[in-house]
């Protein structure tokens, strides 16, 4: 008789769970929930039409999950009887992770009243609609280490199953883009959710291949679990920020040292580039410049992207109002059309940002399996192209980056402004060598410093400075965003497993080891020289103090390792009008 258990149905897990422990039921419910977790941001969505505000949506599911888990890995379910009373405000109308997550909560803790082989099969059940063959495979996966382990006797094996990885092989890539959809929206950053996120992605281990490793500990899980409905009530903001405190203060205390924790909420929260000078963008390993942002009389590139983003909209409102949609979306679209007048010098440059943010967020709300399956593809596919167009629209304003550049240009002393341009020819002189930086880009560095160096009025030689900091800014934006993982990595390894000599090896090997971690080493080879530009971006300071401070106390790293990825191809040439960098107005 084989050991491995398999389940393809309701019926097929209510039966083989009927004479099992009541915990194998309950850690199988609260697993399957952890597993769609990542569709959380479906209850995010406009079309959804439930009693509550998004973030109150999403601080629902995270709690039921969250309960559930703490109650079997700790066998608190008496401690955490909250979650009885807490499932009727898990909207099961507004999608199906907050209706799983509801039943998850429900079965965590069922007991004597209601059979939690029962809940378990019901909720495997309803997950399996997202995807039958991922969630009853998982489930066949769990049943089988549940039945054939040895580690310890088998009313405490569930809590023991949560220890482990919650996917046997890869982590399915629809609910890897998923994750990161929620994990990266602006509602996520704009309320807190960085606990959250990272509490799920070290239990759910969605780096294949890394140990799981708790971001709370039992006595901090436990303490928000057994939170009254009142605290939890609160606005969402509220809610994370408390967590959010105490997690610091437990890693402040020695209870848990974690500058892993510190620097992926940093990077988590690390806002895109901004409008400036110049924006960079990737392409075939290398960083290079984005189009040319100067403004000329007759509108220049600005115009050509207007009337692109007047066409496209005026398309989408047509196939919009021949379709059964949701009108919210042909509103937003409606609004961004508004203001985009015929000739590009009469726009109204935050008008334009403003209504482009609105359409860029729906677009993104909406770039999931569910709403593909039932919105008619072309309408998705032109609201994006609709967002992207609108977003290079945005970049070629003088205007939004002009104005961040007076800001800056204000907050600068002579001393300094000359302490920042020291630092910035210090930057441009860093990224020579790297081989990921490509030559537009060494060019546009080198027309900014050499803007900056001309003798000029007070006030004028400030503002050019203030623009070579703006486009500085978004380079390291730029690098920090590709290299997250491995910096991440980085700081959970202490630098045993970094190698900033990769900054200096031959061309062909810093390409061949990828972007990711090019870009990390390179990050880090220039901490000394971010340091003194990053104070003026308070929101880069953050990752370039924590690197610091690893740097600091690191030992001598290991030789690097071969590549184990074939040089890239060499670089599709520019057309001849783009070699060169226009000089910023």
């Amino acid at each position: 008789m084989t050991a491995t258990v398999r389940v393809t149905s309701e019926d097929e897990l209510h039966d083989w769970l009927s004479d099992k422990p009541e915990s194998w039921a309950q850690v199988i419910a609260s697993r399957v929930a952890l597993r769609v977790l990542p569709l959380i941001g479906s209850v995010t969505e406009a079309k959804f039409s439930g009693k509550m505000a998004p973030e109150r949506r999403v601080i629902s599911v995270a709690r039921a999950n969250f309960m559930s888990f703490v109650a079997c890995a700790q066998r608190s379910h008496k401690s955490i009887n909250a979650a009885a009373g807490f499932i009727d405000s898990a909207d099961a109308s507004d999608a199906y992770a907050a209706f799983i997550a509801a039943y998850t909560a429900y079965a965590a803790y069922a007991s004597g009243d209601f059979a939690a082989a029962d809940l378990a099969a019901n909720t495997a059940a309803v997950a399996a609609r997202i995807n039958p063959d991922v969630i009853w495979r998982s489930v066949s996966d769990d049943a089988t280490w549940l039945k054939t382990t040895d580690e310890s006797p088998p009313p405490e094996r569930g809590a023991l199953l949560l220890r482990q990885p919650l996917w046997q092989g890869s982590v399915p890539d629809w609910l890897r883009a998923a994750w990161s959809q929620f994990a990266n929206s602006s509602l996520a950053i704009e309320h807190g959710f960085q606990p959250w996120i990272r509490w799920y992605e070290a239990l759910a281990s969605l780096d294949d291949g890394r140990s799981l490793r708790p971001v709370f500990s039992d006595a901090l899980a436990l303490r928000i679990a057994i939170q009254p409905d009142e605290w939890w009530d609160r606005p969402a903001k509220e809610v994370n920020a408390d967590i959010a405190n105490w997690l610091r203060e437990e890693t402040a205390s020695g209870d848990r040292p974690d500058p892993q924790q510190d620097i992926a909420e940093a990077l988590d929260t690390l806002p895109p580039q901004q409008p400036a000078p110049y924006l960079f963008d990737w392409r075939d390993g290398r960083m290079e410049v984005l189009p040319p942002d100067a403004l000329p009389e007759d509108g220049g590139i600005a115009q050509d992207y207007l009337d692109e983003t007047r066409e496209k909209a005026d398309d989408l409102l047509e196939a919009l109002a021949r379709s059964n949609t949701d009108p919210t979306i042909a509103r937003k679209v409606g609004r961004l059309r508004e203001v985009l007048t015929e000739r590009a010098a009469d726009l109204r440059p935050a008008l334009v940002d403003s209504r482009s943010i609105s359409v860029e967020r729906l677009a993104k709300a909406l770039d999931n399996p569910q709403d593909a399956a039932e919105m008619p593809a072309r309408i998705l596919a032109d609201l994006g192209d609709l967002a992207d167009t609108a977003r290079r629209l945005c970049n070629c304003l003088p205007a939004l980056w002009q104005r961040d550049a007076e800001r800056l240009a204000n907050s600068l002393t002579p001393d300094s402004a000359s302490a920042l341009l020291h630092h910035l020819d210090a930057l441009r002189d860093g990224i020579k060598d790297a081989d990921i930086i490509g030559p537009d880009v060494q060019a546009a560095f080198d027309t900014l410093s050499e803007d900056s160096a001309e003798p000029d009025a007070d006030d004028v030689r400030r503002r050019r400075i203030a623009m070579f900091g703006l486009t500085a800014r978004n380079l390291l934006t730029a690098l920090l965003r590709a290299g997250k993982d491995k910096l991440v990595e980085y700081v959970r390894n202490a630098g045993k497993e970094f190698y900033p000599e990769f900054v200096k090896a031959p061309a062909k090997l810093t390409v061949g080891i990828g972007v990711n971690v090019a870009a990390a080493c390179l990050v880090i080879a220039l901490l000394g020289t971010t340091s003194g530009i990053t104070k003026f971006f308070p929101e880069i300071e953050r990752v370039v103090r924590i690197l610091e401070a690893l740097k600091a106390g690191e030992g001598k790293p290991p030789a690097p390792p071969a590549s184990t990825e074939p040089p890239l191809n060499p670089r599709t040439p520019r057309p001849t009008a783009e070699k060169d960098p226009t000089r910023p107005a």
